[in-house]
Protein backbone atom coordinates (compact mmCIF):
# COMPACT_ATOMS: atom_id res chain seq x y z
CA UNK A 1 0.00 0.00 0.00
CA UNK A 2 1.36 3.42 -0.98
CA UNK A 3 1.44 6.45 1.34
CA UNK A 4 -1.38 7.98 -0.70
CA UNK A 5 -3.49 4.84 -0.35
CA UNK A 6 -2.74 4.76 3.38
CA UNK A 7 -3.90 8.38 3.73
CA UNK A 8 -7.03 7.62 1.72
CA UNK A 9 -7.79 4.67 3.98
CA UNK A 10 -7.33 6.87 7.04
CA UNK A 11 -9.66 9.50 5.56
CA UNK A 12 -12.28 6.79 4.94
CA UNK A 13 -12.02 5.74 8.58
CA UNK A 14 -12.25 9.36 9.69
CA UNK A 15 -15.53 9.72 7.83
CA UNK A 16 -16.80 6.48 9.30
CA UNK A 17 -15.84 7.27 12.89
CA UNK A 18 -17.38 10.21 14.69
CA UNK A 19 -16.64 12.80 17.37
CA UNK A 20 -18.93 14.94 19.52
CA UNK A 21 -19.83 18.10 17.58
CA UNK A 22 -19.17 20.37 20.59
CA UNK A 23 -15.48 19.40 20.47
CA UNK A 24 -15.27 20.31 16.77
CA UNK A 25 -17.23 23.53 17.39
CA UNK A 26 -14.83 24.65 20.14
CA UNK A 27 -11.85 24.11 17.86
CA UNK A 28 -13.61 25.93 15.00
CA UNK A 29 -14.54 28.91 17.19
CA UNK A 30 -11.04 29.17 18.63
CA UNK A 31 -9.56 29.19 15.13
CA UNK A 32 -11.92 31.96 14.06
CA UNK A 33 -11.11 33.87 17.25
CA UNK A 34 -7.42 33.65 16.41
CA UNK A 35 -8.14 35.22 13.03
CA UNK A 36 -8.20 32.16 10.79
CA UNK A 37 -10.39 32.82 7.75
CA UNK A 38 -13.68 30.89 7.81
CA UNK A 39 -13.46 30.17 4.09
CA UNK A 40 -10.01 28.65 4.60
CA UNK A 41 -11.38 26.40 7.34
CA UNK A 42 -14.32 25.39 5.17
CA UNK A 43 -12.05 24.60 2.23
CA UNK A 44 -9.95 22.27 4.39
CA UNK A 45 -12.82 20.61 6.26
CA UNK A 46 -16.06 21.19 4.34
CA UNK A 47 -17.53 22.62 7.55
CA UNK A 48 -20.17 25.33 7.71
CA UNK A 49 -21.37 27.08 10.85
CA UNK A 50 -24.75 25.37 10.46
CA UNK A 51 -22.99 21.99 10.92
CA UNK A 52 -22.07 23.07 14.45
CA UNK A 53 -25.47 24.18 15.72
CA UNK A 54 -26.34 20.97 17.58
CA UNK A 55 -23.49 20.35 20.07
CA UNK A 56 -24.76 16.86 20.97
CA UNK A 57 -24.69 15.58 17.38
CA UNK A 58 -21.56 13.98 15.90
CA UNK A 59 -19.24 14.82 13.02
CA UNK A 60 -16.34 12.99 11.30
CA UNK A 61 -13.50 12.56 13.78
CA UNK A 62 -10.78 14.20 11.66
CA UNK A 63 -12.36 17.68 11.41
CA UNK A 64 -10.99 19.14 14.66
CA UNK A 65 -7.55 17.72 13.82
CA UNK A 66 -7.58 19.41 10.40
CA UNK A 67 -8.42 22.74 12.03
CA UNK A 68 -5.56 22.30 14.53
CA UNK A 69 -3.23 21.58 11.63
CA UNK A 70 -4.29 24.83 9.94
CA UNK A 71 -3.73 26.74 13.18
CA UNK A 72 -0.29 25.21 13.63
CA UNK A 73 0.72 26.23 10.12
CA UNK A 74 -0.59 29.77 10.63
CA UNK A 75 0.82 30.27 14.16
CA UNK A 76 3.88 28.02 14.58
CA UNK A 77 5.83 27.57 17.81
CA UNK A 78 2.88 28.44 20.05
CA UNK A 79 1.11 26.26 22.64
CA UNK A 80 -2.24 27.00 21.01
CA UNK A 81 -4.09 24.06 22.54
CA UNK A 82 -3.30 25.18 26.08
CA UNK A 83 -4.41 28.68 25.22
CA UNK A 84 -7.74 27.37 23.89
CA UNK A 85 -8.22 24.92 26.78
CA UNK A 86 -7.81 27.68 29.36
CA UNK A 87 -11.18 29.12 28.29
CA UNK A 88 -12.93 26.13 26.68
CA UNK A 89 -16.32 25.45 28.30
CA UNK A 90 -16.28 22.27 30.37
CA UNK A 91 -19.80 21.67 29.06
CA UNK A 92 -18.24 20.75 25.71
CA UNK A 93 -17.69 17.30 27.24
CA UNK A 94 -21.45 16.96 27.62
CA UNK A 95 -22.94 14.41 30.03
CA UNK A 96 -19.47 13.02 30.71
CA UNK A 97 -18.44 16.25 32.46
CA UNK A 98 -21.45 15.85 34.76
CA UNK A 99 -20.47 12.26 35.55
CA UNK A 100 -17.01 13.45 36.59
CA UNK A 101 -18.49 16.13 38.85
CA UNK A 102 -21.12 13.97 40.57
CA UNK A 103 -19.03 10.83 41.06
CA UNK A 104 -18.14 9.99 44.65
CA UNK A 105 -14.39 10.61 44.37
CA UNK A 106 -11.57 11.19 41.92
CA UNK A 107 -11.18 7.47 41.21
CA UNK A 108 -14.85 7.11 40.27
CA UNK A 109 -14.57 10.22 38.10
CA UNK A 110 -11.65 8.78 36.14
CA UNK A 111 -13.35 5.39 35.86
CA UNK A 112 -16.39 7.13 34.36
CA UNK A 113 -14.15 8.84 31.81
CA UNK A 114 -12.64 5.50 30.82
CA UNK A 115 -15.98 3.69 30.69
CA UNK A 116 -17.84 6.30 28.63
CA UNK A 117 -15.02 7.72 26.50
CA UNK A 118 -16.74 6.62 23.27
CA UNK A 119 -19.46 9.21 23.95
CA UNK A 120 -16.83 11.83 23.07
CA UNK A 121 -15.30 10.02 20.12
CA UNK A 122 -15.58 6.52 18.68
CA UNK A 123 -11.86 5.72 18.69
CA UNK A 124 -10.72 7.66 21.72
CA UNK A 125 -8.75 5.41 24.07
CA UNK A 126 -8.34 5.99 27.80
CA UNK A 127 -6.82 3.77 30.45
CA UNK A 128 -6.38 4.19 34.21
CA UNK A 129 -3.29 2.39 35.49
CA UNK A 130 -2.53 2.28 39.21
CA UNK A 131 0.75 1.41 40.91
CA UNK A 132 1.75 1.64 44.55
CA UNK A 133 2.60 5.34 44.34
CA UNK A 134 1.07 6.61 41.09
CA UNK A 135 -2.12 6.65 39.06
CA UNK A 136 -1.75 7.21 35.32
CA UNK A 137 -4.59 8.23 33.02
CA UNK A 138 -3.42 7.46 29.46
CA UNK A 139 -5.19 9.13 26.54
CA UNK A 140 -4.75 8.66 22.79
CA UNK A 141 -6.59 9.08 19.50
CA UNK A 142 -5.64 8.11 15.91
CA UNK A 143 -6.18 11.68 14.62
CA UNK A 144 -2.98 12.65 16.40
CA UNK A 145 -1.33 11.57 13.15
CA UNK A 146 -3.07 14.54 11.48
CA UNK A 147 -2.70 17.33 14.04
CA UNK A 148 0.69 16.28 15.40
CA UNK A 149 -0.42 16.42 19.03
CA UNK A 150 -2.57 19.54 19.38
CA UNK A 151 -5.66 17.46 20.13
CA UNK A 152 -3.83 15.49 22.82
CA UNK A 153 -2.71 18.73 24.47
CA UNK A 154 -6.22 20.16 24.38
CA UNK A 155 -7.67 16.95 25.81
CA UNK A 156 -5.27 16.63 28.75
CA UNK A 157 -5.50 20.35 29.48
CA UNK A 158 -9.31 20.26 29.69
CA UNK A 159 -9.18 17.11 31.85
CA UNK A 160 -6.79 18.92 34.18
CA UNK A 161 -9.19 21.86 34.44
CA UNK A 162 -12.17 19.58 34.95
CA UNK A 163 -10.36 17.73 37.73
CA UNK A 164 -9.55 20.97 39.50
CA UNK A 165 -13.18 22.09 39.30
CA UNK A 166 -14.62 18.73 40.35
CA UNK A 167 -12.23 17.87 43.16
CA UNK A 168 -10.07 20.89 43.96
CA UNK A 169 -7.40 20.98 46.63
CA UNK A 170 -3.65 20.71 46.18
CA UNK A 171 -2.49 19.88 42.65
CA UNK A 172 -2.43 16.05 42.54
CA UNK A 173 -0.28 15.86 39.41
CA UNK A 174 3.29 14.57 39.48
CA UNK A 175 4.01 15.05 35.78
CA UNK A 176 2.44 15.22 32.33
CA UNK A 177 3.63 13.16 29.34
CA UNK A 178 3.15 13.89 25.64
CA UNK A 179 4.16 11.73 22.68
CA UNK A 180 5.01 14.67 20.42
CA UNK A 181 7.47 17.57 20.56
CA UNK A 182 6.43 20.84 22.27
CA UNK A 183 4.83 23.54 20.15
CA UNK A 184 5.97 26.38 22.39
CA UNK A 185 8.15 27.20 25.35
CA UNK A 186 8.41 24.50 28.04
CA UNK A 187 7.74 27.23 30.63
CA UNK A 188 4.25 27.76 29.16
CA UNK A 189 3.39 24.08 29.61
CA UNK A 190 4.74 23.83 33.13
CA UNK A 191 3.02 27.07 34.13
CA UNK A 192 -0.33 25.70 32.87
CA UNK A 193 -0.10 22.29 34.60
CA UNK A 194 1.94 23.42 37.60
CA UNK A 195 4.36 20.48 37.38
CA UNK A 196 7.08 19.10 35.05
CA UNK A 197 5.94 18.29 31.51
CA UNK A 198 7.83 15.76 29.36
CA UNK A 199 7.71 15.31 25.59
CA UNK A 200 8.49 12.49 23.14
CA UNK A 201 7.26 10.00 25.71
CA UNK A 202 5.73 6.55 24.93
CA UNK A 203 2.20 7.81 25.64
CA UNK A 204 0.10 10.89 26.46
CA UNK A 205 -0.80 10.89 30.15
CA UNK A 206 -1.61 12.75 33.33
CA UNK A 207 0.35 11.15 36.16
CA UNK A 208 -0.92 11.83 39.69
CA UNK A 209 -0.36 10.71 43.24
CA UNK A 210 -2.28 7.51 43.86
CA UNK A 211 -3.72 8.73 47.17
CA UNK A 212 -5.36 11.61 45.29
CA UNK A 213 -7.81 9.10 43.80
CA UNK A 214 -9.56 8.89 47.16
CA UNK A 215 -10.30 12.62 47.32
CA UNK A 216 -14.07 13.27 47.39
CA UNK A 217 -15.62 15.42 44.70
CA UNK A 218 -17.28 18.71 45.62
CA UNK A 219 -20.68 17.67 44.23
CA UNK A 220 -20.55 13.92 44.88
CA UNK A 221 -24.09 12.47 44.82
CA UNK A 222 -24.56 8.74 44.23
CA UNK A 223 -28.17 9.10 43.10
CA UNK A 224 -27.43 11.81 40.53
CA UNK A 225 -24.34 9.89 39.42
CA UNK A 226 -26.44 6.78 38.70
CA UNK A 227 -28.96 8.96 36.85
CA UNK A 228 -26.17 10.41 34.68
CA UNK A 229 -24.75 6.93 34.08
CA UNK A 230 -28.14 5.84 32.76
CA UNK A 231 -28.11 8.72 30.28
CA UNK A 232 -24.56 7.86 29.21
CA UNK A 233 -25.50 4.19 28.72
CA UNK A 234 -28.29 5.28 26.37
CA UNK A 235 -25.96 7.63 24.49
CA UNK A 236 -23.40 4.86 24.00
CA UNK A 237 -26.05 2.47 22.72
CA UNK A 238 -27.49 5.13 20.42
CA UNK A 239 -24.21 6.10 18.77
CA UNK A 240 -23.11 2.49 18.48
CA UNK A 241 -26.26 1.81 16.46
CA UNK A 242 -26.15 4.94 14.31
CA UNK A 243 -22.48 5.57 13.55
CA UNK A 244 -22.14 2.62 11.17
CA UNK A 245 -23.38 1.60 7.75
CA UNK A 246 -26.93 0.29 7.44
CA UNK A 247 -25.69 -3.30 7.44
CA UNK A 248 -23.65 -2.76 10.60
CA UNK A 249 -26.61 -0.97 12.18
CA UNK A 250 -28.75 -4.01 11.44
CA UNK A 251 -26.05 -6.20 12.94
CA UNK A 252 -25.97 -4.20 16.17
CA UNK A 253 -29.76 -4.21 16.41
CA UNK A 254 -29.85 -8.00 16.10
CA UNK A 255 -27.10 -8.37 18.71
CA UNK A 256 -29.08 -6.21 21.15
CA UNK A 257 -32.30 -8.09 20.41
CA UNK A 258 -30.60 -11.48 20.80
CA UNK A 259 -29.07 -10.39 24.09
CA UNK A 260 -32.56 -9.75 25.45
CA UNK A 261 -33.31 -13.43 24.72
CA UNK A 262 -29.97 -14.61 26.18
CA UNK A 263 -28.65 -15.57 22.74
CA UNK A 264 -24.96 -14.88 22.14
CA UNK A 265 -23.94 -17.34 19.41
CA UNK A 266 -22.29 -16.24 16.17
CA UNK A 267 -24.31 -18.84 14.25
CA UNK A 268 -27.65 -17.37 15.38
CA UNK A 269 -26.41 -13.88 14.52
CA UNK A 270 -25.40 -14.92 10.98
CA UNK A 271 -28.68 -16.74 10.48
CA UNK A 272 -30.75 -13.69 11.43
CA UNK A 273 -28.61 -11.51 9.17
CA UNK A 274 -29.35 -13.97 6.33
CA UNK A 275 -25.66 -14.36 5.57
CA UNK A 276 -23.11 -17.12 6.09
CA UNK A 277 -20.85 -17.18 9.13
CA UNK A 278 -17.88 -16.55 6.82
CA UNK A 279 -19.61 -13.46 5.36
CA UNK A 280 -20.35 -12.21 8.86
CA UNK A 281 -16.68 -12.59 9.76
CA UNK A 282 -15.67 -10.62 6.64
CA UNK A 283 -18.18 -7.87 7.46
CA UNK A 284 -16.92 -7.35 11.00
CA UNK A 285 -13.30 -7.52 9.83
CA UNK A 286 -13.94 -4.58 7.46
CA UNK A 287 -14.64 -2.47 10.57
CA UNK A 288 -11.64 -3.71 12.49
CA UNK A 289 -13.83 -5.88 14.71
CA UNK A 290 -14.36 -9.54 15.47
CA UNK A 291 -17.59 -11.37 16.25
CA UNK A 292 -16.24 -12.13 19.70
CA UNK A 293 -15.66 -8.43 20.38
CA UNK A 294 -19.24 -7.65 19.38
CA UNK A 295 -20.60 -10.41 21.60
CA UNK A 296 -18.39 -9.29 24.47
CA UNK A 297 -19.71 -5.74 24.09
CA UNK A 298 -23.28 -7.03 24.21
CA UNK A 299 -22.57 -9.17 27.26
CA UNK A 300 -20.76 -6.30 28.99
CA UNK A 301 -23.67 -3.89 28.47
CA UNK A 302 -26.19 -6.48 29.64
CA UNK A 303 -24.05 -7.47 32.64
CA UNK A 304 -23.77 -3.86 33.82
CA UNK A 305 -27.53 -3.45 33.64
CA UNK A 306 -28.24 -6.72 35.44
CA UNK A 307 -25.71 -6.02 38.20
CA UNK A 308 -27.62 -2.88 39.10
CA UNK A 309 -30.53 -5.14 40.12
CA UNK A 310 -29.53 -6.27 43.63
CA UNK A 311 -32.18 -9.01 43.61
CA UNK A 312 -30.19 -11.00 41.03
CA UNK A 313 -27.31 -13.16 42.24
CA UNK A 314 -23.97 -13.23 40.41
CA UNK A 315 -24.69 -16.86 39.49
CA UNK A 316 -28.08 -15.94 37.99
CA UNK A 317 -26.52 -13.15 35.93
CA UNK A 318 -23.77 -15.51 34.77
CA UNK A 319 -26.39 -18.00 33.58
CA UNK A 320 -28.39 -15.30 31.81
CA UNK A 321 -25.28 -14.28 29.91
CA UNK A 322 -24.73 -17.93 28.86
CA UNK A 323 -21.42 -18.45 30.66
CA UNK A 324 -20.42 -22.01 31.49
CA UNK A 325 -19.79 -21.10 35.12
CA UNK A 326 -19.57 -18.09 37.43
CA UNK A 327 -15.76 -18.05 37.37
CA UNK A 328 -15.74 -17.53 33.60
CA UNK A 329 -18.13 -14.59 33.99
CA UNK A 330 -16.03 -13.04 36.76
CA UNK A 331 -12.87 -13.30 34.64
CA UNK A 332 -14.59 -11.76 31.61
CA UNK A 333 -16.10 -8.89 33.60
CA UNK A 334 -12.75 -8.14 35.23
CA UNK A 335 -11.17 -8.02 31.76
CA UNK A 336 -13.85 -5.63 30.47
CA UNK A 337 -14.01 -3.19 33.36
CA UNK A 338 -11.02 -3.75 35.63
CA UNK A 339 -13.47 -4.65 38.43
CA UNK A 340 -15.09 -7.82 39.68
CA UNK A 341 -18.90 -8.02 39.38
CA UNK A 342 -19.19 -7.55 43.15
CA UNK A 343 -16.96 -4.46 43.13
CA UNK A 344 -19.00 -2.98 40.29
CA UNK A 345 -22.27 -3.75 42.11
CA UNK A 346 -21.04 -2.11 45.32
CA UNK A 347 -20.91 1.24 43.48
CA UNK A 348 -24.72 1.27 43.44
CA UNK A 349 -25.40 0.36 47.05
Amino acid sequence: MTISELNDAFDDNSQRYKMLTSIVANTFNYAVGRGLDIEKISAATGLKRTDLINPESRLPEDLAAKIWKLLGEEYPDQALALHAASAAPISSLGQLALAVQYAENARSSLEALVEYRSVLSDRLTMELVESEAEAIIKVDHPVGDIDGGYGAEAGLAILHRLGNEAVGGENPLLRVNFKHQPFGSLDVYESFFGIPVYFQQPYNALVLRREALDRPTKKGDKHLFRYIQGNLDLLQDHWQLHSNTSQMSELYEIIVRNAEFLEYSAEALAQQMNISLRSLQRLTKEYGLTIRQLMDNARKAQAKRLLRDSSLSIETISNRLSYSDTRAFRRAFKRWTGKTPSEFRNRFR
